[in-house]
């Protein structure tokens, strides 16, 4: 600790301190909110349930695994992506000694050292692997809600549409959790963004930080979308 006291300035240290607040603050508090009913998340949980009920009564599902298979690939498209991201930035890492040179050679970008430089791309790798963690679960989790959608009896069978009912429920239930693992992974990217600012300087760093909670909050809690969306 007190040697990353030694690197950093203290603007540095406070735009820190901003992004983790404003990271992990957020994070806490759609987690709160979704509890709660509130914001774009908790009212598609809402559809996914009713998607499911529907499906429970269809003969034919082959469009509900259509739907679960795009949600997966866009699951695994974002993961793969902070995966070629990760890789990027680990040789960006490697050659840290001319980036440094390169960008003390700007008069308008903050003046950096090879410690500060180096920190700074290990702050954006952290948040680009747990994008992935994060992007790959939800990718399976779908995978797991189709595993379930296809043990949905038929509706025929008129004793077991109970049964149908509650694992439409189950399917529902997995589908939100991998939306909500989903929307984790994207929101890493919305705050791996602001950390490129840092680069900048510590000031727009902040700012940054506190621009991307107040859009990501704006369109999910805020935005046109939720008022389509959303039912009494």
């Amino acid at each position: 600790m007190d040697a990353l006291f030694d690197m950093l300035r203290r603007d540095d240290l406070v735009a820190l301190a901003v992004f983790i607040t404003c990271w992990f603050g957020y994070e806490t508090f759609v987690a709160v909110r979704i509890k709660r009913g509130h914001g774009l998340p908790s009212a598609m949980q809402a559809w996914r349930r009713d998607w499911f009920e529907a499906s429970a009564t269809r003969e034919n599902r082959i469009i509900d695994i259509q739907i679960l298979r795009s949600l997966a690939g866009n699951s695994a498209f974002m993961a793969s992506t902070s995966i070629f991201v990760v890789g990027g930035l680990a040789a960006v890492f490697g050659a840290s000694e001319q980036a440094v040179a390169v960008l003390n050679r700007f008069r308008f970008l903050v003046e950096t050292s090879q410690d500060r430089f180096g920190l700074k791309i290990a702050l954006l790798i952290f948040i680009f692997i747990n994008a992935f963690f994060r992007l790959a679960w939800s990718m399976r989790l779908h995978n797991n809600a189709a595993v379930v959608l296809g043990a949905i009896p038929q509706p025929e069978f008129e004793n077991l549409r109970e049964v149908g009912r509650e694992r439409g429920g189950v399917a529902a239930e997995l589908t939100s959790l991998a939306a909500r693992h989903y929307n984790g992974g994207v929101h890493s990217y919305y705050f791996g963004l602001a950390v490129c600012t840092w680069f900048v300087h510590p000031f727009a760093f902040i700012a940054a930080s506190l621009w991307v909670v107040a859009v990501l909050h704006r369109r999910e809690f805020r935005s046109r979308a939720l008022r389509t969306v959303r039912r009494n």
